[in-house]
């Protein structure tokens, strides 16, 4: 039996799936009939029949675009076949599945219906398994799978539906009868609807492992190569009704981290399981109790956090609103943001601010974070709401005995900007935090705390930046190749944060010792970057290497170790005074000991190379008017990449949406930032290379309307007045513009 008890949310929803839509051929969302011969057909039209091959575009791109001519109804349904694609998957938040599911119900210009019980956070935030990237980097497959299985499903008779529904077995054979066994989406269909026979495990290949590890060898199934996938579901079975014997009223998860080091050696924790123990629960149990626990937001950056220790409280602001406690729904309270300026839809505020008054518990567990990255400390709730006028500040407070951490906690993933969120169903997140604070640590959810060199690839860098894959693989391809790379664009696009993240990907860890990173100006000279003579303090002179010169000796000695140098603003400075004879030896055949040159200021006889492991990364700002064109000697040295705004991005959505901007914002932003950079490209002074990036809209703390219009009038609004300085009355029309 597979049932286990984080599942029971997302299972519940599946039988209510199942008897809407599969055997009824009715609506998940809505009351029309969907899931019926006719939509599927005209999604087979659309989408299977015509395949989109263009590439640079992501799968939602084209898909819009592919079912921009179907009827409604047949976006309705996509939508909801969304909704089952990402129900057992646990590595994608929830707003980013509302989001995905919402966007597509919207091109049939419909809204999507609001507190719809199928999109409550208890079913769409969990999810079960981590599929891997195979299942979203071929999910075009995966869905041509789905509607060509629908289309013959709806063709059958409904005794026939209900007969297969009933036999696990003969349901899994008519599965692996629709013509591709491979589709990852087979197995979470199985699980989903038959979770007392098939296991939450997306691969062939797991299930194998585990047959192999734990069977008797009774199963006949061959050591190697592809099996018989029914055969192997129910050797597993028969895996699991053994092991259930013998562990009586344990719950038995394949992807905990002592079952799986015996079926697969040397995996780290988690993997298609997304690193959830199932131990847990009973970590937070012993060390939390039956509470909630929350995470807060001590003002912007953690300003109010000296207060909040001295007075022993917790505060949240939106004190135009007065006493919290006198609204009577959180309805109320969105109304009455609204009317204060918070923005035309603040859920995340209102249910924030409610939470506060009337959720938040005396005996609760409440940790303060800095910004998105660090934990400071963490306390107990010690009594009811109180508004307190007589404040300047942040007047709605709860009183909160306090436990400061010795050293901030670093955490190895963002979390959300959100000012209040409960953070009780995260568990494993809240296990290793305190485990960190615990053990005096400053950092947490490390691979290993000894060392600062985790692991690092181009899938964990592309969770955190607004690129596809692809790109960012060829950026890696080219300085590995090259040795050097120039990063290009306009302000904003994020160069010296996709900088590092290259530097590791080439490495594969985040080693910042191999890093080394500088600023060119306009005074910056050989004699800083290579070698030269500096005063002593006893007034003579003394050859003092540069920094350049010392990062080679230090890459020379590492052995094969990747070393990048970053040279920010590499076209600001006089490339030729200041890379000097070192031109030539930037080559990337130009390398090592057989190349070695005397340099300007070395005593006869001293020859210096750059060592063949190390790597050159300029970044490179477009829109400075003060620079000139960088010249062809060095331009041929070095590969270039050019970044742009990333406003139009599903990955620039999706990270504000998680950042818990409502939709209405976000919107906002796209929209504006887009038709603004429209404008730049299309004026004859300015052109792409002055276009303006997305990390002025990417927030460190909880970001709202105001947020919004103090980063339009603070850091827009200048950059557009330096942008057409003889044409103001024009600038104006343009922030007035974004600030709508």
């Amino acid at each position: 039996m597979s049932r286990i008890s984080r599942a029971a949310a997302i299972l519940d929803a599946a039988e209510r799936w199942k008897q809407r839509c599969l055997i009824d051929g009715g609506s998940l969302l809505g009351q029309e009939r969907l899931w019926t011969s006719e939509h599927f057909g005209e999604l087979q039209t659309y989408f299977v029949e015509q395949p989109d091959e263009t590439r640079n575009r992501s799968f939602l791109e084209k898909l819009r675009d592919q079912l921009a001519p179907a009827p409604p109804e047949a976006k309705r349904l996509w939508a909801e076949m969304t909704w089952v694609y990402y129900l057992i998957v646990n590595s994608v938040s929830g707003v980013t599945k509302l989001d995905r599911i919402r966007t597509v119900w919207e091109w049939s210009e419909t809204a999507l219906p609001e507190d719809h019980w199928a999109l409550a956070g208890d079913i769409l935030d969990r999810g079960i398994v981590h599929p891997g990237r195979g299942y979203s980097g071929h999910q075009w497959r995966e869905y041509r799978f789905v509607v060509r299985m629908m289309l013959d499903w709806c063709g059958r008779s409904a005794d026939e539906r209900e007969s297969l529904l009933h036999d696990p077995w003969r349901f899994a054979e008519y599965l692996d009868g629709q013509g591709d066994r491979r589709r990852q989406i087979r197995h979470a269909l199985l699980y989903l609807l038959f979770p007392d026979k098939f296991e939450p495990i997306m691969t062939p290949q797991h299930k194998h492992q585990i047959v192999k590890a734990y069977g008797d060898g009774s199963d006949g199934l061959p050591d190697s190569g592809e099996a018989d996938l029914i055969r192997l579901d129910k050797a597993l079975l028969e895996v699991r009704k053994r092991l259930g014997e013998e562990r009586p009223g344990e719950e038995v998860s394949f992807y905990d981290e002592g079952m799986r080091s015996v079926w697969q050696p040397g995996a780290q924790e988690g993997g298609a399981d997304g690193g959830r123990d199932v131990d847990d629960d009973g970590w937070y149990a012993n060390r939390l109790g039956t509470v909630d626990s929350w995470v807060i937001a001590p003002g912007e950056g953690a300003r109010l956090w000296a207060e909040f220790l001295e007075a022993g409280i917790a505060a949240i602001a939106w004190d135009g609103l007065g006493d919290l406690a006198e609204y009577e729904s959180r309805e109320a309270i969105h109304a009455a943001l609204i009317a204060d300026g918070a923005g035309e839809n603040p859920t995340m505020q209102s249910l924030a601010a409610w939470e506060f008054v009337h959720e938040v518990a005396v005996g609760d567990i409440v940790l303060a974070k800095r910004g998105r990255s660090a934990i400071l400390g963490w306390g107990t709730v010690t009594g009811d709401y109180v508004h307190d006028p007589e404040r300047a500040e942040y007047r709605n407070t709860r009183p909160v005995e306090w436990h400061p951490c010795d050293a901030a906690i670093e955490l190895r993933s963002q979390i959300t900007t959100k000012t209040l969120t409960r953070f009780t169903p995260y568990k494993p997140w809240l296990r290793c935090v305190f485990e960190s604070m615990d053990a005096g640590t400053g950092g947490a959810g490390r691979d290993d705390e000894s060392t600062d060199h985790e692991s690092y690839d181009l899938a964990e860098a592309v969770s955190d930046l607004f690129l596809e894959e692809v790109q960012l693989g060829r950026m890696v391809d080219a300085i590995a190749l090259r040795k050097n790379l120039i990063l290009q664009g306009p302000p904003g696009v994020g160069k010296t944060f996709i900088a590092r993240r290259i530097a590791w990907c080439l490495m594969g860890c985040k080693d910042s010792s191999a890093i080394e990173m500088v600023q060119f100006h306009q005074s910056y000279a050989y004699e800083d970057f290579v070698q030269g003579w500096r005063p002593t303090a006893t007034g003579g002179f003394e050859l003092r290497s540069g920094v350049f010169l010392d990062f080679c000796k230090r890459a020379e000695a590492g052995g094969d170790r990747h070393y990048v140098f970053i040279i920010d603003e590499i076209n600001r400075g006089n490339l030729s005074r200041i890379f000097g004879e070192l031109l030539m030896l930037l080559e990337a055949d130009k390398r090592g000991r057989d190349f070695a040159i005397p340099l300007t200021y070395s005593p006869v006889g001293e020859r210096f190379a750059i060592p063949a492991n190390v790597h050159v990364l300029g970044l490179m700002n477009t829109a400075d008017r003060s620079l000139a064109i960088v010249d062809y000697a060095l331009r041929r040295r070095f590969a270039f990449e050019s970044l742009k705004p990333a406003f139009s991005t599903r990955q620039f959505r999706e990270h504000l949406l998680e950042a818990d901007l409502d939709t209405g914002l976000v919107d906002r932003i796209v929209r504006n930032m887009s038709e603004l950079n429209e404008r730049i490209r299309g004026d004859k002074d300015l052109g792409p290379g002055f276009e303006i990036g997305h990390s002025y809209f990417v927030p460190e703390e909880s970001a709202d309307e105001e947020w919004y219009l103090n980063t339009v009038e603070t850091q827009i609004a200048p950059l557009l007045r330096e942008y057409w300085f003889d044409k103001p009355e024009q600038v104006d029309e343009l922030v007035e513009k974004l600030r709508r």
